[in-house]
């Protein structure tokens, strides 16, 4: 006579057994009898103690998988691995504010900008309202970081257009045709689009006959270096023309198809590997690599500029031309408030600027006249 099993065995061949935790019936499934057990003890353990901070933060990054952008999905998956690294097993209920703030400052002392620090807690306060919807399972009422707050006077990263000298080096470049990647860091400073958007055009979306540069999409990456477009802007700014100027009309090359910057191997769109390639290869022809010593000790190269320098090059640009911020902002797919935000900063730089070639004329005409 067969021995009777434990629980019901269904016909994909899992075992199962239903129980009820807290009042909620749930079923258990699982190869052997054995491992149903384990899933039920767990189960109740979690229920009697609630959840860890894994969990919290697993359930809660499955939440918003659909409801943000792709990159700023990936952006938050980086800093979840770095909350789970630190308060992974604990539970959740068992989290205090004095921990966070603990961490909070340890991690401000690794020289992160205030933005990234502000990326920190940000999470962890969403990790822990969502915990908080499900608080019969989770097992947690209040919010440890609702009252955490970044430090004061952490530092800014600072975008900075391109130097004259680096300007002139990126129209070199171009002007000569130097290497693969001539006309990259070319068509950033004279169209301000983002990365991602330069990377997903196709020659059909530059429109000689119009004067435009239709921008209707983007290039992100998952973490598995695959290239991934999205039609849908990050808001209505995104989705544009952009106007092309007589100095990139000239430069751009005529009766070509496919992608403006397609991979050398697959003619398709770069992957996040190879961007990272050809970019450095870019700055190498252009003469934008400095040589820095390691902390190993070793020479390694390091790029000058990121592709945002140029973005921020064409604002100032547009700044100098004359440009009234709404237009300019439109041109860059950015709201009026950021685009004012960035003109307030290039008016003080321009007048520390003029201070500065003041005092330098006064100096020479003062030295002019005491060695006459």
């Amino acid at each position: 006579m067969a021995k009777k099993e434990k629980y019901y065995k269904r016909p994909d061949g899992l075992f199962e057994a239903i129980r009820t935790v807290n009042g909620k019936r749930k079923a258990f499934r699982g190869r052997t009898c054995r491992e149903v057990d384990r899933k039920i003890l767990e189960y109740r353990d979690e229920a009697e103690k609630g959840w860890t901070f894994t969990k919290a933060a697993d359930n809660w990054y499955r939440e918003i998988e659909t409801e943000v952008a792709h990159a700023t999905y990936r952006n938050y998956g980086n800093t979840m691995r770095r909350l789970v690294a630190r308060f992974g097993p604990e539970r959740i209920a068992e989290i205090t504010p004095e921990e966070i703030v603990a961490y909070i400052r340890q991690f401000e002392k690794k020289d992160y900008s205030r933005d990234t620090v502000q990326l920190e807690i940000s999470v962890l306060k969403l990790i822990f309202r969502s915990a908080i919807n499900r608080r019969t399972e989770s097992g947690l009422a209040i919010n440890p970081a609702a009252e955490v707050r970044k430090s004061k006077g952490l530092k800014h990263r600072v975008r900075t257009a391109l130097t004259e000298e680096q300007e002139a080096k990126v129209e070199a470049t171009a002007r000569e045709k130097r290497g693969e990647w001539w006309l990259l860091g070319y068509f950033l400073m004279y169209t301000g689009l983002r990365r991602g958007e330069a990377l997903a055009l196709t020659w059909r979306d530059i429109d000689r006959k119009a004067g435009v540069i239709h921008v209707c999409k983007k290039l992100n990456y998952d973490n598995a270096n695959v290239p991934l477009l999205e039609d849908h802007m990050k808001s209505e700014n995104g989705r544009r023309d952009v106007p092309i100027f007589d100095e990139l009309a000239r430069m751009l090359p005529r009766n070509q198809i496919g992608y403006v910057f397609p991979s050398p191997d697959t003619g398709k769109y770069l992957t996040a590997y190879e961007l990272a390639k050809y970019w450095k290869q870019y700055c190498r022809d252009a003469g934008l690599m400095d040589t820095i010593t390691a902390d190993n000790g070793k020479q390694e190269e390091k790029t000058q500029v990121s592709p945002h320098c140029f973005r921020h090059t064409f604002a100032t640009i547009c700044y100098e031309a004359g440009v009234d911020a709404r237009t300019a902002a439109e041109w860059l797919g950015d709201s009026v408030a950021v685009m004012e935000k960035v003109y307030i900063n290039l008016r003080k730089n321009h007048r520390s600027d003029s201070v500065r070639q003041v005092n330098e004329h006064l100096s020479r005409a003062k030295a002019a006249g005491e060695r006459s």
